[in-house]
């Protein structure tokens, strides 16, 4: 009784059970729409494509990074620090394979979506020279091993999601390739890469870990959203506030307490709990004009830009099916690249003038000097 707000209290109470994690939470959601703004400000003006290749050349990285670490201090942080859970497995600077899956799956399509942009661009222009240059393979080859750090992360949630969005980039694809054909080298190309990097994933620790899909244990997903929904029945209306959930499930979880829960493992549960009825409204409203206006965007852009749109918004689709099961974007790395792909689906196509890597048409494409 003491942790709902409907008790009557002797003095003025805050909305929330944790008043420090809340503020923590919404300064991070703060600097995430400010991210956003300035990105989606500066595309207007060009530097999709800068993004875009320094973004796989992190991805590069930090595969690289996770599979060294893993071998060698499976239980370190950066080799040296000892993560505060004794239970915690860190993936790189990740705490868990499912934050890490979540950051590849992301950053995968819109790889995929800058080698697609640069085959447009090079067929667009008056060069004679062949559709498929070393950066388009540099490009193909770094989403070729992050889709193997992805398979080994074993992360159910992110490699179901990444699929999803890659078949998201697929079907987009298929509205705009000119030909078919052109629509099947793609789709034989992921699906190529895909199989080649299975290689690199250790398939009987998957296999078994898709076979424990449903969870049936004391621990499992369908345990934590019920004692998750037994917080939402009690604060419906404006939630326990943001950052609030593992100070709630202090008293909620009705499980075993050899593991404690400290997130819904959903992330669309956990922003209804949090913030109640108004706060998941709210939410709603964001993501249906954020996903109309990518939508409108993508319909209307003829330049190569369209594909790293594609990309992006795959990026996208895959972290909001990842999301069913995982609360993978509170990780402030993931919230920060989620930023950046939705500010290079929804920015304003720059003018062929005004743009260094944008092009405002198909057949001018400054970009394709990069």
């Amino acid at each position: 009784m003491a942790l709902r707000l409907g008790a009557p209290p002797q003095t003025p109470q805050p909305v929330s059970l944790d008043p420090s994690a809340g503020a923590w939470a919404l300064a991070l959601g703060a600097a995430y729409i400010g991210l956003f703004w300035c990105a989606r400000a500066i595309y207007a003006r060009g530097g999709v494509r800068m993004t875009t290749r320094h973004l796989a050349t992190i991805g590069l990285a930090l595969t690289a990074f996770v599979a060294i670490q893993r071998a060698t201090a499976p239980r370190l942080l950066y080799w040296y620090w000892h993560p505060i859970s004794p239970e915690a497995q860190p993936y790189g600077p990740f705490l868990n394979r499912n934050s890490l899956a979540c950051w590849l799956a992301m950053t995968i399509p819109l790889a995929i979506g800058y080698a697609m942009a640069r085959a447009q661009s090079r067929r667009s222009g008056t060069s004679t020279v062949s559709t498929i240059d070393e950066t388009q393979i540099w490009l193909v080859g770094t989403a070729f091993l992050m889709m193997g750090g992805l398979l080994g992360s074993l992360s159910r949630g992110g490699i179901l999601g990444g699929a999803v969005g890659l078949a998201a980039l697929l079907l987009f694809s298929a509205a705009r390739a000119r030909r078919n054909t052109s629509f099947l080298w793609a789709a034989m190309g992921v699906v190529l890469m895909i199989g080649l990097a299975s290689f690199y994933a250790n398939l009987g620790a998957l296999v078994s870990r898709l076979n424990e899909t449903t969870e049936l244990g004391e621990w499992g997903r369908r345990v934590i959203w019920r004692d998750t929904w037994s917080i939402f029945e009690d604060f419906r209306l404006t939630g326990i506030g943001a950052g609030a959930f593992a100070r709630a499930m202090l008293a909620y979880q009705r499980a075993s307490r050899q593991f404690f829960f400290n997130d819904a493992h959903n992330e669309y549960l956990q922003l209804l709990v949090e913030g109640g009825v108004i706060g998941g409204a709210f939410a709603a409203a964001a993501l249906l004009a954020g996903a109309t206006l990518a939508a409108i965007r993508l319909h209307t852009d003829r330049s190569s830009i369209y594909w790293l749109r594609a990309g992006a918004i795959g990026g996208m689709i895959a972290v909001a099916v990842q999301s069913i099961w995982d609360t993978g974007l509170r990780m402030p790395a993931n919230g920060a690249l989620f930023a950046v792909l939705a500010a290079i689906a929804m920015h304003h196509a720059p003018t062929a003038a005004g743009s260094r890597d944008g092009g405002a048409s198909i057949g001018h494409d400054p970009g394709l000097s990069e």
